[in-house]
């Protein structure tokens, strides 16, 4: 199943120009809260994304992955390739030679004794990367995912996302949607070029006494 989100609207996968294909998490879908959250943020900034449900299975997510990539072949306004959890893992073992941009949130960098950086580290140098991560992510922590980008060949961003578990959830829980929406809204700028001048990190808050999340731009 393909869904292609566009500002203030729903379509089917036919629909023109989507500017980000992504998949969710290997346990999710969808419809599951952190990827609805961070489409409907991204959606309001104006540009297209097209989302597609897979199973849990890595190899054939990428197989479905490439499918889809392909099958949109002309129609994509930007190169850019996504995911969430496992599903950014698979976006970059499918990109095509072609591909600009990386969106890869909640990327399970490591487990308790593997670091999984291979195909950070083989990224062309002409490829553009941003991570957002929660710092209560036990998959990537915030100084291991530091300790590989300097390693890496190509120009990352890092968004933290404070008090985030690696399901974007925040506490309290009535932080966990204006979180998930403006992780969406600011990827939608970097894609845009806000990310143009120095800074190449930035955090985003919930700030409980206003009951808004604050993105803090790149410093």
């Amino acid at each position: 199943m393909c869904v292609l989100t566009t500002k203030g609207e729903e379509t089917s996968s036919d629909a023109p120009t989507p500017d980000l294909i992504f998949t969710h998490g290997a346990g999710g879908t969808l419809n599951s809260e952190a990827i609805a959250d961070f489409v409907e943020g991204f959606a309001s900034s104006g540009l297209a994304i097209l989302c597609f449900q897979g199973n849990m299975n890595l190899r054939s997510r990428v197989k479905m992955f490439k499918a889809v990539v392909e099958s949109q072949e002309g129609q994509v306004s930007r190169k850019c390739v996504g995911g969430r959890s496992m599903g950014a893992r698979a976006a970059i073992l499918a990109a095509p030679a072609e591909t600009s941009h990386y969106v890869l949130i909640s990327y399970p960098l490591h487990t308790d004794k593997q670091v999984r950086d291979e195909i950070l580290l083989e990224l062309p140098e002409s490829a553009k990367v941003i991570f957002v991560s929660g710092d209560r992510d036990s998959m990537c922590e915030i100084h291991r995912l530091d300790a590989v980008r300097e390693k890496m060949r190509c120009r990352t961003w890092r968004v933290v996302v404070e008090g985030a578990d690696h399901g974007m959830t925040v506490k309290p829980k009535a932080g966990t949607k204006p979180v998930g929406l403006k992780t969406g809204e600011v990827v939608a700028g970097w894609l845009q070029g806000d990310y143009l001048g120095d800074g190449r990190e930035g955090k985003i808050v919930w700030d409980g006494e206003a009951e808004r999340a604050e993105w803090s731009g790149w410093a």
